[in-house]
């Protein structure tokens, strides 16, 4: 068993791991993460927290960067040296598994928020938690994909777009936003018609984030379709032009720490009697910011 007496470590914002020694006591035992609201703000809630191949991890709100990082207090070892405490990404490191994390508001220095992550300090029989933090990413995205689209069963063809939008994280593994999209969904030719589409989108989308980096997608919303054909001189023409359909899809990726995803992805444009159906199947690369 470890001592029960353990260093404590305070972060000051202005001195990124500078150290004060202090004796407290350790809390007793579990090895899930669990926060305690002593006094609620938001801006420095922690959304996340793990310990991980000896090191603890703290993730917080966007709102939170280097230069307003909150006041952290930290347990320690009584045989350790004083921890050092980093910034990586958005995230606080402790190069040292924590069972006891108090924050702080870096302006009224009122306690706020008491972390615990309990055990017995006895990590070599204690399988490592999951590493999930790389895997919790929100925030703006942008991406591209390439594919090929079946266009009101007229044919294949290869089409592609581009897209940007927002999720916002509401709890641990689902995120939810929008996206804006543009996308060319090919052309096709049959009994002599040449037929073009091209969509502009705006859809709603919830995400869920698996601990091994792999996530689902699910979207609905709507696009403003321009459709064209080429008809042949004497030929009747189809009355298909522009208009606004709704559009669904799904997608299912890897995300990797780094911030990019690769994702297998299939849209669904509905038809109506302006515009023609599209099915798409793409492969797409994006970028979390």
């Amino acid at each position: 068993m470890w001592k029960k007496s353990i260093v404590t470590s305070l972060l000051m914002t202005s001195c990124l791991g500078a150290a004060l020694a202090d004796d407290v006591s350790l809390p007793s035992t579990n090895f899930n993460f669990d926060v305690k609201t002593v006094s609620s703000d938001s801006t420095y809630k922690p959304m996340l927290g793990f310990v991980d191949q000896g090191k603890t991890y703290i993730k917080f709100p966007p709102t939170v960067t280097r230069n307003n990082i909150p006041l952290i207090l930290v347990d320690q070892l009584g045989d350790g040296d004083a921890p050092i405490i980093s910034w990586d990404q958005g995230y606080v490191v402790i190069n040292q598994p924590s069972t006891h994390v108090k924050i702080y508001n870096p302006r009224t220095k009122k306690l706020i928020y008491d972390l615990t992550f309990p055990d017995q300090f006895n990590y070599s029989k204690v399988a490592p938690s999951p590493r999930i933090l790389p895997y919790e990413f929100a925030g703006f995205f942008m991406g591209a994909t390439v594919g090929m689209s079946n266009i009101g069963g007229k044919g294949n063809s290869a089409s592609g777009g581009l897209k940007l939008g927002y999720d916002w994280h509401f709890t641990k593994g689902f995120l939810a936003g929008f996206e804006l999209g543009l996308n060319y969904d090919g052309k096709v030719s049959k009994d002599s018609v040449d037929y073009k589409s091209w969509d502009i989108n705006a859809m709603l989308r919830a995400k869920y984030l698996l601990q091994s980096g792999f996530n689902v997608t699910g979207k609905a919303g709507v696009a403003y379709v321009k459709n064209s054909q080429s008809t042949p001189v004497g030929q009747p023409t189809n009355s298909i032009g522009n208009s606004i359909a709704p559009r669904i899809g799904a997608e299912v990726g890897y995300l990797f720490t780094n911030g990019i995803g690769l994702n297998l992805e299939y849209d669904h444009l509905f038809s109506n009697s302006k515009v023609l159906s599209v099915n798409t199947f793409q492969v797409g690369i994006s970028y979390i910011f």
